[in-house]
């Protein structure tokens, strides 16, 4: 029987975006007051290009990830406002190594050669996450936030020892 399952996560907005967000916008005000000094005649072709580049820029920070799971292969992909998607990875869950819920703190000693975070939050509060060897990132760790549907579609193909040390007998 086959398994595709699909989610769609919206990131939340953090105090980083919030101060990203500032500096465009004091950037903005400086090249308007820098044109209406050196290029009076330019004045308005600047302001049409600082308020449509602030517009896109911000845009950038609005993320969402997409997991999809199709018969034991997860993929994740990053949806730019809603305008341009990404494949971020995409691996066999036969290859996971560790799966659980996150906790920073115990994962701070481990050694990853690839952290990926696609949660709803940069630091991945209440998420879960994957523990594997990518193909072209090495020794990785996948930080996502699925619902149940995505994590029981993952379950049957996990390697047993590892299924059964993060859901016990399921």
């Amino acid at each position: 029987m086959d398994v595709f399952v699909e989610q769609i996560i919206k990131r939340k907005l953090s105090a980083k975006d919030f101060l990203i967000f500032f500096g465009i916008l004091i950037l903005g005000v400086v090249l308007i007051l820098a044109s209406m000094l050196f290029l009076p005649s330019m004045f308005f072709l600047v302001v049409i290009g600082v308020c449509v580049g602030g517009y896109f820029l911000m845009g950038t920070r609005n993320l969402e990830f997409e997991y999809s799971v199709t018969n034991g292969d997860l993929t994740v992909d990053k949806i730019i406002n809603r305008r341009s998607r990404k494949r971020v990875i995409s691996f066999d869950v036969h290859d996971v190594e560790e799966i659980g819920k996150y906790d920073a703190a115990r994962q701070a000693g481990r050694q990853y050669d690839k952290k990926i975070f696609v949660s709803t939050t940069d630091e991945g509060n209440d998420g879960w996450f994957l523990h594997f060897r990518h193909k072209d990132f090495g020794n990785t760790l996948l930080v996502f936030s699925p619902n149940e549907r995505v994590l029981e579609a993952i379950k049957p193909f996990l390697p047993k020892q590892v299924a059964f040390s993060a859901f016990g007998r399921h």
